[in-house]
């Protein structure tokens, strides 16, 4: 029995390391590699980001020389490339400059953009509200609130200003009685 306990001889971290020297040598090789694929993805979105800008003064300076088609061909790419920041701004320069006369085709813009899952939900909820603005008075009371109904139960930032667009939109039809009755059920 005496011989069972004896100490079982504790080995050194350098035994301990030559035994294992693969494993450590393998997940070294791993955080190596994850490390420059990390670095390697960042440079790349960086060199995305800054092309995107680039073509984006690019289409302002197509605005401000006149070279409308130049312009929106450029602000066309950069929409459909789901940027956070100059997808929404571009698709701001198409209106605001009006460079598409078909509706329907911004209207896919603005779909484009709400879809974007970059974007965080109070940008997303603006161009909801912008999208329903856009449509204007050809928009049926339906759709109108089947689009805005969500931003009014959310706590959007836009909530206050979607509640004051459909009651104006009830009082434009004359409809004060369904204007009323939306602001009491709003508050």
């Amino acid at each position: 029995m005496s011989s069972e306990n004896q100490e079982v001889p504790k080995k050194s971290f350098l035994v301990f390391f030559k035994e294992n020297r693969s494993r450590f040598l393998l997940i070294f090789i791993i955080i190596v590699l994850g490390l420059l694929i990390v670095i390697g993805l960042n440079e790349f979105n960086k060199k995305k980001s800054l092309k995107i800008s680039q073509d984006f003064n690019k289409a302002k300076i197509f605005i401000e020389t006149k070279n409308k088609d130049q312009a929106l061909k450029i602000l066309d790419e950069i929409i459909y490339k789901k940027n956070k920041f100059y997808s929404p701004s571009s698709l701001n320069l198409v209106i605001d400059n009006e460079l598409v006369k078909n509706k329907d085709k911004i209207l896919l813009y603005f779909d484009e953009i709400i879809s974007n899952s970059k974007l965080d939900q109070d940008t997303k909820n603006l161009f909801i509200f912008k999208k329903t603005i856009f449509i204007g008075d050809e928009i049926s009371e339906d759709v109108l609130l089947s689009n805005l109904k969500p931003l009014i139960q959310s706590n959007s930032i836009w909530k206050n200003s979607v509640s004051d667009y459909i009651k104006q939109y009830y009082l434009s039809k004359n409809e004060f009685k369904k204007a009323k009755e939306f602001d009491k059920s709003v508050k």
